[in-house]
């Protein structure tokens, strides 16, 4: 399958997930259940951020030396007070926004951690009824059964996700154009982190290594980076994590291959 056939492939399957999700309500559930968490911690790290970021501030001022004393008489004494102040008033909008969106992705990668056994029992259930199969029913012994070994993987991932946009920071020392190769990277694999983790679930049901399930990544990344256009959307990632598990399990069969070797 052709980069640009894997792309389209992404975007059909996504759209086909929310199409599968409306047909089958018995699903819902399991997509609000991860919703809720999603919200709350969202909510409760927004919280304290916006709580303790004045404070933080006025201590990160007086470690670079920017606090603003009252002017001397003259001229020139007014205009570097006034010059200060507006840099204050800019270095306190970009650093609220900045630990805005590095609080939002460890929020994401919390989120993925703690929404992982919901969103395994969804994938399951898609599967089932993708494959016109009586689904299972719900087992509160299984359930608790998987919690363990789904908390491992999923936090492997979650370290991966938050090392990579740390790593691509770099881009940002290269002259002139670091600013622009630091967007398109950070966007390239949003979107791609986002489409494997829907698809993740499923290779989970089947007892995949993560070395095996970052292999099929590497493999079908054009197709992931279709199926997570989202990421491009303010806050969709932490809001359409459930919703696209259906997408993603329907993806995975698309894209079914042998199962590749842990030790290729």
């Amino acid at each position: 399958m052709s980069r640009l056939s894997q792309f389209v492939l992404g975007i059909k399957t996504l759209f086909r997930g929310f199409g599968f999700l409306l047909k089958h309500p018995s699903l819902w559930p399991w997509v609000f259940i991860p919703w809720i968490i999603a919200i709350l911690l969202l909510a409760f790290s927004w919280g304290i951020f916006v709580h303790y970021y004045p404070d933080f501030y006025q201590f990160l001022l007086a470690h670079v030396g920017l606090q603003v004393t009252a002017p001397e008489h003259g001229f020139w004494a007014t205009f570097g007070y006034g010059a200060l102040w507006v840099l204050r008033q800019i270095l306190k909008v970009i650093l609220f926004l900045l630990g805005l969106i590095l609080l939002s992705i460890v929020t994401f990668a919390v989120t993925l951690i703690l929404s992982a056994p919901f969103c395994d029992i969804l994938a399951e259930k898609t599967g089932i009824l993708a494959k016109g199969q009586t689904p299972i029913p719900f087992e509160w012994a299984r359930f608790f059964k998987s919690i363990g070994r789904t908390i491992t993987v999923e936090s492997q991932k979650a370290v991966l996700f938050l090392i990579f946009p740390i790593v691509f920071l770099l881009f940002n020392l290269i002259p002139g154009v670091g600013g622009l190769i630091y967007a398109m990277a950070t966007c390239l694999f949003g979107m791609w982190a986002l489409g494997f983790v829907a698809v993740d679930y499923t290779l989970g049901l089947e007892i995949w290594t993560f070395r095996q399930r970052f292999q099929l990544a590497r493999q079908s990344k054009f197709a992931l980076i279709g199926f997570g256009l989202p990421f491009l959307i303010p806050f969709a990632p932490l809001l359409l994590q459930a919703p696209m598990v259906v997408g993603g399990t329907l993806l995975y069969h698309e894209l079914k291959e042998p199962k590749p070797s842990a030790y290729s």
